[in-house]
């Protein structure tokens, strides 16, 4: 039998963004936690919306590595010139900030590689031949997990084959004042440039470009000119496998996924850092149901979360690849793939459904209103629980603002009833519409694949 390190509350396999911030937020709930990776080697850069920062300073985790917000300048089909902006992150600086950070909450941290993940014996073994034993197990490892039975089957479920090639290239004209991103024949890149005139460009292109008699360096090389054309090939390139999947659609309530290790999406939806991090934060309320027996509540909650964010991240993607207007291969392959059916339905009539949401650090089955901004259900408005509010209504046409808070909201402040009151018109009601009442749980599936579900936080 192999040593084991000790018994933990909570091992976690991988210490990415995911796996990292999950330990942490763990361990501030009072578990004990034990989290297992390699640390961060080769240098790594990529974008991260301002969204993703704003949920890093909220819960009170590490900017290591990421810098200010800069405009980036999008070349891709009819979107020319500033579109958006992004913080460049480190991910070298950003990841080892994290895991410094899991340490001094109390994690024990073993830089140590992973051997195999044993949710039937409650067990991660390391490459050492050392266990790490615990209640409850955490896959956080990305895209090395391997797939749920469940979805190697699928065909659906995974992309078309896409391969990532990144790493330092000499300064550019036109490149070295702000990230740009590019739609080109043969894929697309990113690049940003990294201080100290250097430039960090990536290329994503198809398999399907490479010559099928070539491997290693010389397969690299062929697809890095197809998309990048002359730009030189970087000495030591990372290189990795992006395909969209869906990698495990079922809960297991022995070892819960997070992270790409759940669903890998595809990173020209700018959606991967904020789903590592924002899959995290269901670590904490998941454990909770699951060591207290709940294990009904994990399971509905994993599925229409995961599932949720992959049909609906794969959905956005298909629409940008077609806003490139371009009719090679590579584009004619991702404009297909899910499907047609479309990111964001502009024709569902609010109405109510119960969906376990997160209600102060636990998960619970609510009724919540479903809209056409919020297909997975808002339970909550400026800090009020919705559906309750909406049936002091009993019936009756929705009032205006004065009304509503009247009638609705008389004991809170004038502007927390107006702001709701906003929001439902900005969902669809409309001042003198009745609430429509008679359509409870219109979904006689709601956890099934194609539907898009991110249960709302508290």
């Amino acid at each position: 039998m192999a040593p084991q390190f000790g018994t933990f509350d909570i091992a976690i396999a991988g210490g990415g963004p995911a796996g990292s911030v999950a330990a942490i937020l763990l361990a501030r709930a009072g578990y004990s936690v034990a989290l297992a990776t390699l640390p961060p080697r080769a240098a790594r850069f990529e974008g991260m919306s301002a969204r993703v920062a704003a949920i890093l300073q909220k819960h009170c985790l590490p900017l290591a590595g990421i810098g200010p917000a800069t405009q980036r300048h999008v070349s891709w089909g009819s979107f020319q010139g500033g579109q958006n902006s992004e913080h460049l992150a480190d991910r070298n600086q950003f990841d080892t900030g994290l895991l410094h950070a899991a340490g001094a909450e109390g994690v024990a941290v073993f830089y140590k590689a992973v051997a195999s993940v044993r949710p039937d014996a409650g067990a991660i073994r390391l490459s050492d031949g050392q266990s790490l034993t615990a209640r409850l197990l955490f896959e956080a490892r990305g895209r090395r997990a391997p797939r749920q039975p469940a979805a190697q089957n699928r065909a659906d479920l995974i992309g078309p084959d896409t391969i990532s090639v990144a790493g330092f290239v000499p300064p550019q004209a036109g490149y070295m004042d702000t990230p740009r991103i590019e739609a080109r024949p043969g894929g697309w890149i990113w690049s940003a440039p990294v201080g100290q005139g250097q430039l960090w460009l990536q290329a994503v292109g198809d398999t399907g470009a490479l010559d099928k008699r070539t491997g290693g360096k010389a397969a690299v090389a062929a697809l890095w000119q197809t998309v990048a054309a002359d730009t030189p090939l970087p000495r030591s390139p990372a290189i990795h496998a992006i395909a969209p999947r869906l990698t495990a659609p079922e809960l297991d309530p022995r070892c819960p996924r997070l992270g790409d290790a759940a669903v890998a999406l595809d990173p020209l939806s700018g959606h991967g850092m904020f789903w590592a991090v924002s899959s995290a934060l269901m670590a904490v309320p998941i454990a909770r149901a699951l060591l207290n027996g709940d294990t009904g509540l994990a399971r509905d909650f994993y599925r229409n979360r995961v599932t949720g964010t992959f049909w609906r991240q794969a959905r956005v993607g298909r629409d940008f690849y077609r806003e490139a207007e371009f009719a090679t291969p590579f584009w004619q392959q991702r404009t297909a793939w899910p499907d047609d059916i479309p990111a964001h339905d502009t024709n569902i009539p609010p109405h109510i459904a119960r969906r376990v949401i997160v209600r102060n650090g636990h998960l619970a089955r609510r009724e919540v209103l479903i809209t056409r901004d919020a297909p997975g259900g808002a339970a909550f408005a400026a800090g009020q629980e919705i559906v309750p509010l909406l049936r002091r209504l009993n019936g009756q046409p929705l009032p205006g603002a004065d009304g509503f808070h009247n009638a609705v909201l008389p004991g809170a402040p004038p502007q927390a009833a107006r702001a709701i009151h906003q929001w439902l018109l900005s969902q669809g009601f409309t001042e003198g519409a009745q609430i429509p009442w008679d359509t409870p749980n219109r979904e006689t599936n709601p956890c099934n694949y194609d539907a898009a579900v991110l249960p709302l936080h508290s």
